[in-house]
């Protein structure tokens, strides 16, 4: 508190309020009974009588001495109420300077520091959760890209050792007594090349053919994919593959028994045994495919699982990591009008939710200066507003 405000609230002002008010008051209070008192004589001749010459003078006479007697009235109270308004203002003052919605104080000026530092702090933690969304979104790119991969190679390999067991498959398959030194030749050539294991160069040159997503290095992952997978799919070929030729030409000299058998036999033993033949073959081919499939869909339920973790883990991995500090904020949304066009939509919208449902006098006196702007240009510039809702009427008033 100032100098001036201790001023103003000394004991001797105080008394000066004490004393002058209460006379003030009541001088104030008999020239408003009287004037109220005159006036209302005047007013109710006028209702009784109706407005004549002599009344109207009186009237004009009357309305002159209230104007004269309400500046008495007022020089009477200012200065008890002089006084008044300077101890509020000594009170409110004091209030103000510490107000944190008044600008210019101390409070209102760390409020704003705090506004722009919690502006500043929520761009921040967005660009952090943007930047770690992208980050989240290219990792699960990669993550569901490198599985796809992954099962397009186990396919391509399994079209690859199918096709190798197919060979071994038709070779037996044709052998006759004729042909039985050459088919016993292809299968010991196959045998030396399985007997070294899956062909590394056929695996540097196996490439996925599925669309790569934007940012993905692709060669990355088939090369890492490539060097995972080596030897599983290694022992898998060896399994299926080296064993199955290794089996088939071990069953050729017992193969070329029956061939002879079956050609020394009459025709009907002949065809006995051939059928005795092709029954076994067709039974151990379906317990080779009966293993072969057992094997498959056991890969394919562990890739499932495999992919089903994979995807738990990200939905874990998932949540952003604690950030530092965050100031308890309020969003609120606030219009900038970039040019004046952008009131009018804003008023549409406004007319639209609420205006309509007002009354004739709420919308007058919310638009009380508009609509003495448009009174000015009529009685200025006889501008008038042409529309079947606006209607002007004259007002008269006695001087």
């Amino acid at each position: 508190m100032n100098n001036n405000d201790l001023a103003i609230i000394r004991p001797e002002n105080i008394q000066t309020i004490v004393q002058a008010a209460p006379q003030s008051y009541n001088d104030n209070k008999n020239s408003h009974d009287r004037c109220i008192d005159f006036g209302l004589t005047i007013l109710n001749a006028v209702r009784t009588q109706g407005m004549n010459d002599e009344l109207d003078q009186q009237a004009a006479a009357f309305i002159d001495k209230a104007r004269r007697t309400l500046k008495v009235m007022n020089e009477r109270r200012s200065p008890v109420t002089k006084l008044f308004d300077e101890v509020r203002s000594a009170f409110t003052t004091m209030e103000n300077e510490i107000d944190p919605s008044k600008p210019g104080t101390v409070a209102y000026d760390l409020q704003q520091f705090r506004n722009q530092y919690a502006a500043k702090k929520r761009a921040e933690e967005e660009r952090r959760l943007r930047e770690e969304m992208e980050r989240r979104q290219a990792e699960e790119a990669r993550r569901k890209f490198r599985m796809d991969v992954e099962d397009d190679f186990k396919r391509k390999f399994q079209d690859y050792v199918n096709t190798m067991l197919n060979q071994i498959t038709q070779i037996d398959n044709d052998v006759t007594l004729e042909n039985y030194d050459n088919s016993l030749a292809e299968l010991h050539k196959i045998k030396a090349e399985v007997d070294k294991g899956l062909s590394a160069e056929w695996m540097g040159s196996l490439h996925t053919s599925l669309r790569i997503p934007l940012g993905v290095k692709v060669a990355d992952i088939e090369n890492e994919l490539k060097h995972t997978l080596y030897k599983q799919f290694n022992d898998q070929f060896v399994a299926e593959v080296c064993d199955t030729v290794n089996y088939t030409i071990d069953r050729m000299p017992s193969k070329k028994a029956n061939l002879e058998r079956i050609a020394q036999a009459n025709a009907e033993e002949a065809a006995r045994m051939k059928a005795e033949m092709e029954a076994r073959q067709r039974a151990e081919a379906e317990r080779a495919e009966k293993e072969r499939a057992e094997r498959e869909a056991e890969e394919k339920r562990k890739a499932e699982l495999e992919r089903k973790t994979a995807e738990m883990t990200s939905l874990f991995d998932g949540q952003a990591a604690a950030s530092t500090y965050q100031p308890k904020t309020k969003v609120t949304k606030r219009i900038s009008l970039l040019n004046p066009e952008g009131i009018m939509p804003v008023i549409s919208l406004w007319w639209s939710k609420e205006g309509c449902t007002l009354s004739v006098d709420e919308l007058a006196k919310m638009f009380k200066k508009q609509i003495a702007f448009c009174e000015k240009l009529a009685n200025k510039d006889e501008i008038f507003i042409q529309n079947e809702s606006v209607e002007y009427v004259d007002e008269v008033k006695a001087k």
